[in-house]
């Protein structure tokens, strides 16, 4: 699959995002879910207090990434955009966790599971999150050769490129196109044709891969039986 890269412009003054294809390439068939969907896609940053020479208390950035909303004030990414390895090994949320999620601005978050096997986090935002815009998840796994839209927050835009699965080994997507899916898009969404969220990119230095969005549930529904106890 030639997997070109959409573009989607930031409107500074507004804070609203809209799609713009930069090439005429079969990654464009993806522009409609595009156009739907990049307001789902947030940037996530993982930060700690510093201070400055001059004595005064700021937020350092340490960890970087893309996540997606779920909806009901949740949102997904890897573990290692808002965590880090403690001396024992051990990952380690961060206290301060920001997003900026197109249209709302920048918001706290919370790590409230979180998964070191599957470099999953799940993330609280506040109540105001709540209403916006989500993909649904998929229930079922994509098979081999299924087309896909992988797409990250970089900078000021959200990114998109085409993908296909290679292959399916239980919740892990294998995945292969012309561009490796690179650090941007590690915590970002896959969509498939109908506008799911099919699974998230995973942190490679290999053939590019993604967890499945069943491990992503299954995760949410975990954190929701412990609630009810």
């Amino acid at each position: 699959m030639n997997a070109r890269l959409l573009a989607v412009a930031l409107a500074a003054a507004s804070g609203a995002r809209a799609a713009v294809v930069l090439r005429t390439d079969p990654a464009d068939a993806f522009k409609p879910i595009v156009d739907k969907l990049h307001g789902t896609v947030i940037d996530v940053r993982g930060r700690t207090p510093v201070t400055t020479d001059g004595g005064q208390q700021e937020l350092e950035t340490l960890t970087h990434g893309t996540g997606t909303l779920l909806g009901n004030g949740l949102a997904v990414t890897t573990l290692h955009a808002v965590a880090l390895p403690s001396p024992e090994g051990r990952m380690v949320p961060l206290a301060h966790v920001e997003v900026l999620v197109p249209g709302a601005g920048t918001m706290q978050a919370q790590v409230i599971a979180g998964v070191a096997d599957l470099d999953l986090a799940i993330l609280s935002l506040p109540a105001a999150a709540a209403a916006l815009e989500a993909a649904p998840l998929a229930p079922d796994l994509p098979a081999s050769g299924d087309p896909l839209i992988a797409m990250a927050a970089d900078d000021e835009a959200v990114i998109g490129v085409g993908i296909e699965v290679a292959a399916v080994d239980g919740d892990l997507i294998l995945l292969r196109g012309r561009r490796m899916l690179d650090s941007r898009f590690w915590g970002g969404p896959l969509f498939d044709a109908r506008g799911r969220l099919v699974g998230v990119a995973l942190m490679s230095l290999g053939p590019s891969k993604a967890i499945a969005a069943r491990a992503i549930q299954r995760l949410i529904d975990q954190r929701m039986r412990a609630q009810m106890k």
